[in-house]
């Protein structure tokens, strides 16, 4: 499908919406964890890598400042286990072990990301302002930022306070393999009312780079 990434038809794309953002919205009220000393330089270069995302990639949108959540997110519940077993074709969750669809010769990969999910699946982490490397300045918002900023066209203090933002983008924490080569991270951008897009992203180290791989997966879009 177009690049790679199935959208899900219009009948299932409310129901991906909403699996998306109950990730999002979960409270946490739970022990935040810190992102271990050995995947922090790839989690922030990864994250970098991947602003901006989506649709406000394009020249429509203003690219003047990053706003990212200052929690990670997860597409697991606490009360939900981290593997679980499709539900049919166009089952609408987010959980990887069914929403990602790595090509054949990268299944070694995908079982490692996998097994890596399932032991940190319903980790929230609290990201910190320095490891990013952006063109353009960033932000981490509080959840009283991110209210503030998703009021910001009926509010013309929040709309001088984030001007130049495209959206308000979060990240799960980034997944890899045994050898950290390659990760698996679920991004999603908010550009306000219904404006929002989630999607997970397959990311190969390259020459000392990320780059993304193209993996069919279940992204949604509103």
């Amino acid at each position: 499908m177009h690049r790679l990434r199935h959208i899900l038809c219009a009948a299932l794309l409310l129901p991906a919406a909403v699996d998306g953002q109950n990730a999002i919205n979960e409270p946490s009220n739970v022990v935040l964890q810190s992102i271990p000393s050995d995947r922090v330089e790839a989690s922030y270069a990864i994250y970098s890598s991947l602003l901006p995302l989506g649709e406000t990639a394009g020249p429509n949108y203003p690219h003047d400042l990053w706003l990212v959540q200052d929690e990670t997110l997860s597409v697991v519940n606490r009360d939900v286990p981290c593997r679980v077993e499709s539900k049919g074709r166009w089952d609408p969750s987010m959980n990887p072990h069914v929403a990602v669809h790595p090509p054949g010769d990268r299944m070694k990969d995908f079982e490692e990301i996998l097994n890596d999910f399932d032991l940190r699946c319903h980790d929230r982490t609290k990201l910190s302002s320095t490891g990013w490397k952006t063109s353009v300045p960033l932000r981490l918002l509080t959840p009283i930022e991110q209210e503030e900023f998703g009021r910001r066209f009926v509010s013309s203090s929040a709309v001088q306070k984030y001007k130049g933002a495209p959206a308000l983008y979060a990240f799960s924490e980034a997944y890899f393999n045994i050898r950290h080569s390659v990760a698996l991270v679920y991004a999603t951008q908010s550009c306000g009312g219904l404006c929002g897009e989630g999607m997970w992203i397959a990311l190969v180290l390259k020459n000392g780079n990320w780059t993304r791989l193209e993996w069919p997966n279940n992204g949604w879009i509103t």
